[in-house]
């Protein structure tokens, strides 16, 4: 398989205070607006993307090998560490002592993992492979 690698991994900041809003200091002046009933909340990503936060993770990852399936060099991945794997979810995996982020495949009670390029691509993970599933990517 390719290069591959990860440079970074954060955890969620789970303090989210307000003191941190770094509109806090931001005053209006002039004629209050005709719409100012009709604002809306600030859009955050947080409700969309983050389930759950102590089981969420980001990382960066280094490998133009998952360009096939939308994923490129530097780009940083949401991990859940809580959502129980199935065939078909990407997943960042422990394989062989290092960390990679593969498609996780069941079939007929064999598990593979791939990367989205060939089926040929296709690793099979055994008894004796030294795998271990950290994760599911969920954005």
């Amino acid at each position: 398989m390719e290069d591959f690698r990860i440079t970074d991994i954060y955890s969620y900041n789970l303090d989210r205070s307000p003191e941190q809003d770094p509109n806090r200091y931001r005053k209006e002046t002039g004629f209050p607006s005709p719409a100012r009933d009709h604002f809306e909340k600030p859009l955050s990503l947080d409700e969309y993307i983050i389930k759950r936060p102590a089981a969420t993770f980001f990382m960066r990852v280094k490998s133009e090998g998952l360009n096939s399936i939308g994923i490129f060099s530097d780009d940083i991945l949401v991990i859940d560490r809580s959502i129980r794997p199935s065939s078909k979810h990407l997943i960042v995996a422990i394989l062989e002592g290092k960390m990679t982020v593969r498609i996780l495949i069941e079939e007929n009670g064999s598990v593979f993992l791939t990367s989205g390029n060939k089926q040929t691509d296709k690793q099979k993970i055994t008894g004796k492979t030294d795998f271990e599933i950290w994760g599911v990517v969920t954005h």
